[in-house]
Order: C-alpha cells, then sequence, then structure tokens
C-alpha cells in the first residue's frame, strides 16, 4: 500500500485544481499558507476565466474590486464574462456607471487580450428603460469590443437589443481582425422581441462580414435569403454547425428551397439544427420552415406547457420530417409533459430516418411503441446509436411488459448486454442517476447524486456498443439542460 501523501507534496496541477474550486477570499487564505503555495496564487492558470456581477446594492464596489484585479492578474484572462443583473429603475444609473468604469479600464489596458467574451441575459429590452444608461452600457461595450484583437468566441444571448444597439455592437464585433478570429458566435434572441433585423441593410451588412465563423447560433428570422448566401459565399468549409432557433410568428420569413440547396452545396460541412418550441408557434403551422432542400442534422422540439393544444400540428410534423429528411437527419429530441396518440407517427419517423443516430423523448408514449423501437433496433433497421426515453403513465403490468421483452432479446441474442440495476439492488437506493459499469461477466449499477430513482422503473440495455436508456418520468423529473450554451468552466481538465 503506498504511503499516504502529505499536503506539501501534492503537484502544482492539483493545488492550482484546489484553488480554482474556491472563492477569492479562501484563495487568499491558501496562498498566506507557504510559500509554495503562495507561488501557485500568481500561476496564469488560475485566472483565465472572470465572472464580474454587478449586482444592484454594490455596483461601484464590484468595479473598484474588479478593477483591482485586472490590474494584478488582467494579462492572464482568457475569457470574461459579465453579468449586469436586473437592474431598475433606482439602479440602472448606478450599474451603468459601473460597467462603464470597469470597461473603460480594460480599454486602457494592452495586456488583456480575450479569447472568450461572454455577455449573460443583459436584456435590455425588459431592465433599461431609461435612454441615458442604456447608451451608456452599449457604448462602453463597443469601445471594449474594438478594443480585442484575438476574440474567438462572443456569446450575447439574451441581450434583447434595440435594432440601432444590435447593429452597433455587431459592427464592433467585425471591425478590425474580430471578422476573421471569431469562431463561434451566439446571438439567439439579441434583438427585441418584435424585431426583424435582416429588413435593415446595416444588420445585412454587418452579419455578413464575419470571414471564419464555425459555429453559428441564431433565430431563424434573423436571415434571409441575403444573409444565408452572404454566409455561403464567405464561409464555405469553415462552417460547421448552423443552429437555428424558431421563435414568434414567421409566417412570410420562408426561406426558400433553392436557396437551403445553395447552402448544402457551398457549405457540406455545415449541420444545420433546428430548436422549436411550439408553445411559441401556438396556432401555426409547425412545418412552414421545414423546406426540401434545408440540410437538417438536428431536431429539437418543446413545450413550455402541460396543456399545450399542439398534438395535431405535432403529429404532421413528425410525418414531414420523415418524408423530407430521411437522410439526413441525425439527431431528434423532442420533450413535452403532456402529449398523447404520437406513437404511430414516431414511429414513422424512425423508421423513414434510417441515418438517425441520437433519439430523446420525454413524452407519454405507450409500453408498445418502447417494445417496437427495442425491436426495430434489434432487427438493426435503426442506426441508432443512443436512445433516452423518459415516460409517465405507464401501469407495473407495461413494465412488466417492457422488462419481459428485453429478457427475450437477452436470452435470443448473444451481444445484447443488459447493462441495468441489478435483481438485488434497492428501489429506495437513493440515486438520481445509474451509471453503468460492465466488469466482465458481472454487471454493477453504480450510484451517484441526491435524488430518488426507482431501479424498477429504469433500465439500460446495450446492443454493439448502443445504449437504451429508459427511465420512468414519474421517477424522476427536472429541468432540461439549455441545449444553446454549454459553459464549461473546468479549463484544468
Amino acid at each position: 500500500m503506498a504511503a499516504p501523501i502529505e499536503w506539501s507534496e501534492l503537484p502544482d496541477i492539483a493545488l492550482i485544481y484546489i484553488y480554482y474550486k474556491v472563492a477569492d477570499q479562501d484563495r487568499l487564505s491558501m496562498a498566506l499558507t507557504c510559500k509554495n503555495w503562495h507561488r501557485l496564487f500568481s500561476s496564469a492558470l488560475l485566472w483565465r476565466h472572470r465572472r464580474v456581477v454587478f449586482n444592484s446594492d454594490s455596483a461601484e464596489l464590484t468595479a473598484e474590486k474588479e478593477i483591482q484585479f485586472l490590474d494584478k492578474f488582467g494579462h492572464c484572462l482568457n475569457k470574461l464574462s459579465i453579468n449586469i443583473g436586473t437592474p431598475n429603475f433606482k439602479t440602472c444609473m448606478a450599474i451603468s456607471k459601473a460597467a462603464e468604469t470597469y470597461v473603460t479600464r480594460i480599454c486602457g489596458r494592452n495586456d488583456i487580450k480575450l479569447r472568450e467574451l461572454e455577455l449573460e441575459s443583459l436584456h435590455l429590452e425588459q431592465n433599461w428603460r431609461f435612454v441615458l444608461s442604456r447608451n451608456r452600457l452599449v457604448t462602453a461595450l463597443c469601445r471594449m469590443i474594438r478594443k480585442q484583437r484575438r476574440l474567438q468566441t462572443i456569446y450575447m444571448a439574451g441581450a434583447r437589443m434595440r435594432m440601432v444597439d444590435g447593429c452597433r455592437v455587431l459592427e464592433a464585433l467585425v471591425k478590425g481582425t474580430n471578422a476573421r478570429t471569431i469562431t463561434n458566435i451566439y446571438v439567439e434572441d439579441f434583438f427585441e422581441t418584435n424585431v426583424i433585423p435582416h429588413r435593415a441593410q446595416r444588420y445585412v451588412s454587418a452579419i455578413s462580414k464575419f470571414s471564419s465563423l464555425q459555429y453559428i447560433h441564431i433565430n431563424y428570422k434573423y436571415l434571409n435569403g441575403e444573409v444565408l448566401r452572404n454566409f455561403a459565399n464567405k464561409l464555405g468549409r469553415k462552417l460547421e454547425s448552423l443552429s437555428l432557433i424558431l421563435e414568434g410568428d414567421i409566417r412570410g420569413l420562408e426561406i426558400p428551397t433553392d436557396v437551403w440547396v445553395e447552402f448544402a452545396k457551398q457549405c457540406p460541412l455545415a449541420e444545420v439544427g433546428m430548436y422549436l418550441c411550439t408553445t411559441i408557434l401556438r396556432g401555426h403551422d409547425l412545418r412552414t420552415p421545414f423546406v426540401r432542400g434545408l440540410p437538417l442534422n438536428n431536431v429539437y422540439l418543446t413545450s413550455w406547457s402541460r396543456a399545450d393544444e399542439t398534438e395535431f400540428r405535432l403529429a404532421a410534423l413528425l410525418r414531414h420530417l420523415g418524408h423530407l429528411y430521411n437522410t439526413s437527419l441525425e439527431s431528434f429530441a423532442m420533450f413535452f409533459e403532456q402529449h398523447e396518440h404520437l406513437d404511430v407517427e414516431l414511429l414513422f419517423m424512425l423508421r423513414r430516418c434510417r441515418h438517425l443516430q441520437d433519439l430523446s423523448v420525454l413524452a407519454s408514449i405507450s409500453a408498445d411503441t418502447i417494445i417496437d423501437i427495442m425491436n426495430l433496433q434489434h432487427q438493426r433497421l435503426l442506426a441508432l446509436k443512443s436512445i433516452n426515453l423518459t415516460i409517465s403513465g405507464l401501469t407495473d403490468a407495461d413494465w412488466a411488459r417492457i422488462d419481459a421483452e428485453k429478457e427475450r432479446l437477452l436470452a435470443t441474442v448473444g451481444d445484447f448486454v443488459y447493462v441495468g440495476p441489478s435483481e438485488n439492488d434497492s428501489s429506495d437506493s437513493g440515486s438520481s442517476t445509474i451509471t453503468l459499469e460492465d466488469d466482465g461477466d458481472a454487471v454493477h449499477a453504480v450510484e451517484a447524486g441526491d435524488e430518488n430513482i426507482d431501479a424498477e422503473n429504469a433500465f439500460a440495455v446495450q446492443l454493439n456498443n448502443i445504449e437504451i436508456h429508459i427511465e420512468d418520468e414519474d421517477a424522476i423529473f427536472g429541468p432540461l439542460r439549455n441545449p444553446y450554451h454549454d459553459d464549461d468552466d473546468n479549463f484544468l481538465l
């Protein structure tokens, strides 16, 4: 047995990781422990990312503290996240002045070279009613952006800017070298709700000047034929992903088939994804933006309402997807809390889309549908690599039928390996997820998390490295992960 390692003998990377996990005051306390720990306190790795929050009650104090940080560690920064909170008519003046002071200090430093800039949900439409404060904030941000020369990722989702302010920010982004260095841009909900930006030539000109974009996250109604053609001509094979968010009334804003066909030819590596909330498009035909020629790879459907009256439209959409995108669709996700009678349409789409690799469904579907999906996968009529089904409303008899079908497949197929909870696992094991490990002949279920999950209502099977996970929605249900933005702060890993 190896001798225990003393704290003084920990490698630098381990200490830096511990530093990274604690607050600033705790980091300072650690630095006062010994010379070695004080040495690592100044490591550049420790200060790559900074998140600045201008709270309503302490905006000026925050600005002073963060300016002190810039003076000492500004040269280490790669990623900066700015959050201005939720100002009101009493605090927006103080917050805008504090943010302006902070940003001005960044502009005055030549050694701050940001790679990522994140403006966390500014919501200027909702929180900034006073023109003077809003203009001060936007002007300061534009000045800081123009100062940067190596930006690669810009996250401005949820900014909800006026047309003129949004164009100012975009023009600042494409000024100088940033137009050639920015590869990732998140501009969903960047403009006020009712703004159709592509009707203004100023916007079209600005958004078309990016020449190195690889990943674009943008609202569908921010695009038209001209913008999409400009993307295709400018980016070509550089573009890898175009994620489109559908919201509001898009009738009359449809991008024609010929534009999509031309885009697919010029950007053959680009994966196009559609993210659609059916609640927002209530009353409209969901098939409208899904035209022939669209190189659709990913579809994500969701709803906010438990009683969303969209069943008929959803059924028509699933059949529409199966007819038009049977050769291109690779990932499909559908998250609804209460929808009936979609089983036939879901199976129709799955049978048609032979290139589909990832399936995630949270909806009311029958046990027969689950069994059919398992059998289709077993018969190699589906090419799925991962299946995640979260279902509700099934009876004990339904679960028994599903389990019996699973056992039949296990008995008849040699390479169909069960990797779910064992027979001896307790249903009150206290785990939120079941991590699966195949240990030769023995298969174990590993517990993790703090919530409760009924092990009898969740199992996974695996066929040729294809994992199927099924769980009862009544046993575990939580907020869905935001598909639009993945903020990974663990830069040391």
